[in-house]
């Protein structure tokens, strides 16, 4: 009875590829290296991190999609209806998220930082091509919430360099002001210190506005920008690797289960 239920069911076919994080390079070295790029919490913003990739690929509102999508090109079957082997009507949408995760799997290595994402099924053609759609709907919601970041971004920079913009004109006028009315003044008199505290205002005010701008022009290159969340390093290959039944230890531990089972 246990070697066939060892062999009767489908063998299962398994398209694994390792992908690699793409994260901010500038935020990256900011936060200290290699460590942000394994999760690390003081990075600001979304980053394309080890962690983060794995979150993302199983997220329900990527898989809910995926398994929504035909189950091959042409095909009016969805992707779900062929791992349950149910019609549509039937799923309800717990089942579908319970199904896709049930397929799905992801490793992260810890000292190189590479995810390794893996589809198992019984049709090979199927199990490939859920890898790539989960891939390619992940990647365009990290583009997604990355413009979504970046537009808010830019909305507050505007409004910061207005805000420093006003403060600089304030401190040139009172700087015009200063030189209309003081053209010669002695040195550690009143005026000459009004004069230092003019300049230490305009300076202020000048690296307030040029950060700000600095800011602002970041944001709408991230907005515009097309920056993958993850680079493919191993790709499915053309023949997947078939996952072992291991049969041979799934019936030594019936039959020790089986004696077992007898002396009782």
């Amino acid at each position: 009875a246990a070697l066939a239920l060892i062999l009767i069911p489908k063998r299962e076919y398994k398209a694994q590829m390792v992908v690699a994080a793409v994260p901010n390079a500038k935020s990256a070295s900011l936060a200290g290296g290699i460590s942000s790029l394994l999760g690390n919490a003081t990075l600001g913003g979304v980053q394309s991190t080890p962690y983060f990739i794995t979150r993302l690929l199983l997220l329900r509102g990527v898989l809910r999609e995926v398994a929504l999508s035909p189950a091959a090109e042409g095909s009016k079957a969805t992707i779900i209806e062929r791992v349950l082997e149910q019609p549509r009507a039937d799923i309800s949408p717990e089942e579908m998220d319970v199904g896709m995760r049930e397929v799905l799997s992801t490793d992260v290595d810890k000292q190189t930082g590479l995810v390794t994402f893996a589809v198992t099924h019984p049709d090979s053609a199927l199990a490939r091509r859920i890898a790539q759609r989960v891939l390619a709907v992940g990647g365009r919601t990290f583009v997604e919430v990355l413009r979504s970041q970046a537009s808010d971004q830019r909305e507050a920079g505007q409004a910061q360099v207005d805000s420093a913009r006003r403060q600089l004109s304030a401190v040139e006028a009172r700087l015009q002001a200063f030189q209309t009315t003081h053209r010669v003044y002695a040195p550690y008199s009143p005026a000459a210190v009004e004069r230092q505290r003019i300049d230490r205002d305009l300076a202020s005010a000048q690296a307030a506005y040029s950060d700000a701008v600095t800011d602002r022009q970041t944001a709408i290159a991230r907005e515009l920008a097309e920056m993958p969340a993850v680079v493919v390093v191993d790709p499915i290959p053309p023949e997947l690797t078939k996952v072992p039944r291991q049969a041979v230890l799934k019936l030594t531990l019936a039959a020790v289960l089986g004696v077992l089972v007898a002396g009782l």
